[in-house]
């Protein structure tokens, strides 16, 4: 669905004009938690963002359409780096963060920052997942979430959120109780039983199979 389209499945269930207004702000806010929560396929880099790095800094701000999980980083001869655990770990290769290289061999990632060792003047190529792109117009579409998603999924979470505040603010709440709303979320991630198969496990499903060698997998 698009923004609008969402829009007016809210309306379905939140039958109060008051309270349109914020649909556009809750609809983003609800993707971006689900995003956060979860590894949604279509939000995953094909292609690296490039992050200049200097030899006289060894803590850079991340890209800022970063969301979540370096994944996968390069120096700038194609060279794999060692991707740690976290920052505390570079203090364990140079406690000081002075060394100095031709090129990045390791980098750590915390919160919103990245660490790189040692320090070196090349751009590095990161994969990471993306934050999701903020829907502004009407025909703006949902392409993160699957289509069949949509509904059980995002405007699911959206009454969730606003569910108090929807008792507390409409003339009309919604028509379901709050554990409903809640059952049908999960329903939407995880299936039910003699129901569809829920988003995740349709990631699942749809993951390809990685060959480590040997024969060709079973179909």
């Amino acid at each position: 669905m698009n923004l609008g389209e969402l829009e007016t499945e809210l309306t379905l269930y939140i039958q109060d004009d008051s309270l349109a207004a914020n649909f556009k702000t809750w609809i983003n806010n609800a993707v971006y938690e689900i995003a956060n929560d979860f590894f949604l396929p279509a939000l995953r880099l094909n292609e690296p963002v490039g992050l200049i790095v200097t030899k006289s800094n060894w803590l850079y701000d991340l890209p800022a359409t970063y969301m979540k999980k370096v994944f996968k980083c390069y120096d700038s001869n194609w060279n794999k780096a060692t991707l740690k655990r976290s920052l505390d770990d570079l203090d364990e290769l140079d406690i000081d963060h002075d060394d100095i290289g031709d090129h990045v061999t390791h980098i750590a990632t915390r919160d919103t920052k990245i660490g790189i060792y040692p320090m070196a003047g090349e751009t590095i190529k990161l994969w990471f997942y993306k934050k999701p792109t903020a829907l502004v117009h009407n025909l703006d579409e949902l392409v993160c979430i699957p289509a069949q998603y949509h509904s059980r999924v995002v405007i699911s979470k959206i009454i969730i959120k606003a569910y108090h505040l929807l008792m507390d603010l409409s003339s009309q709440p919604p028509h379901q109780s709050l554990q409903w709303w809640i059952a049908n979320y999960s329903a939407g991630l995880y299936g039910s039983p003699g129901g569809d198969i829920g988003m995740l496990n349709c990631f699942a499903r749809d993951k390809k199979i990685k060959r480590t060698g040997g024969r060709d997998p079973m179909p």
